[in-house]
């Protein structure tokens, strides 16, 4: 019997170039663009309402964006939009409360307070969705989202933490109701066939309402004096950060858990400060470099972490799933 040196496996897709692995990333790739889109929001805003009113460019971001969804939703061969009407409305009501927060929080604090800040919603998903679906969260998960925290800390905190106020403590609220929006875009789209298009429409629908009520008259007050630069800002917070963001935000968290999408979004205040760098003369430092480079390891860690504590149980997701019928049937 002739010996055998070395005997090749079958060929199989898997060795190769497998593009199943670049389908797992790209939840991970669409929450970075959306945390980089939000944080190139926070100048977009301040220039903006310095040409208006926070409540003008809340409207000016919904209403249209609202528009453009419903028109879309209705050229659908079906439209769905009854099924997402419940959800849209409680995740509409968490998306505006938050913004709001944001946007009038920033005005009365300073970046660096609104951006640490913030960042308290990267502790505080993971502990919602831990408590909500009875799952003990991993000690690397847990380790990789404090480096991540301590890295947004050194990044935008380089300059110091100033005294806490009215602003900081909207903000501190807003960080609460990002991390409850978080795990409730979870429990309504993790393991359900969800239509993702419908029900971001019918949540910034909702927002739009609210908007418009509060800005209405200020937008159309301001509306004859925007600049073109005015005008492009608006385009920007309503296609990018709010119809593209929104949509991406709730596909990417039906594919991954909302603790690793809250990590990931948690980034938007380095983002935000990168933006200022780079427009604004911003000066970072070098506590500052120390934290981006954590950060960078933090997101790494916690990608690896985060896909570890999924694979863990063969269904990690059943006690969230039991949630949402439980929802839906009431």
């Amino acid at each position: 019997m002739p010996v055998v040196l070395y005997e090749s496996a079958p060929y199989s897709k898997s060795m190769s170039f497998n593009p199943p692995s670049i389908r797992r990333l790209l939840p991970d790739f669409i929450l970075l663009i959306v945390a980089i889109m939000w944080g190139g929001s926070y100048l977009a805003t301040q220039d903006l309402a310095v040409a208006s009113s926070a409540a003008a460019v809340m409207c000016a971001r919904f209403v249209p964006a609202a528009v453009i969804l419903l028109l879309v939703n209705l050229a659908r061969p079906k439209v769905r939009l009854r099924d997402s009407t419940l959800p849209g409305i409680l995740l509409g009501t968490l998306r505006a409360a938050t913004i709001a927060l944001e946007t009038i929080g920033v005005t009365l604090t300073s970046a660096t307070n609104a951006g640490l800040i913030i960042a308290l919603s990267i502790l505080l998903t993971p502990i919602l969705e831990s408590t909500l679906t009875k799952r003990r969260l991993s000690p690397s998960l847990i380790a990789s989202i404090l480096l991540a925290v301590i890295g947004i800390t050194l990044l935008v905190g380089g300059q110091g933490f100033s005294g806490f106020n009215l602003g900081d403590g909207l903000m501190l609220i807003a960080a609460a109701t990002r991390a409850l929006l978080g795990v409730a875009e979870a429990r309504f789209t993790v393991g359900r066939n969800t239509d993702v298009l419908g029900l971001t429409t019918v949540e910034i629908m909702f927002g739009a309402v609210i908007f418009a009520v509060w800005g209405g008259n200020s937008l159309l007050e301001h509306l004859p004096s925007f600049s073109g630069e005015n005008w492009l800002t608006i385009a920007y917070l309503c296609l990018g950060c709010t119809i593209f963001a929104f949509l991406g935000q709730l596909w990417a968290t039906k594919h991954t858990s909302a603790s690793r999408a809250g990590m990931l979004l948690g980034t938007e205040p380095g983002w935000a400060l990168l933006v200022g760098v780079l427009l604004a003369g911003d000066k970072i430092g070098t506590l500052g470099y120390i934290g981006a480079a954590v950060l960078l390891v933090a997101t790494w860690w916690g990608a690896r972490a985060e896909q570890r504590w999924r694979g863990s149980h063969p269904s990690p997701q059943s006690n969230l799933r039991s949630m949402v019928r439980e929802t839906a049937d009431e």
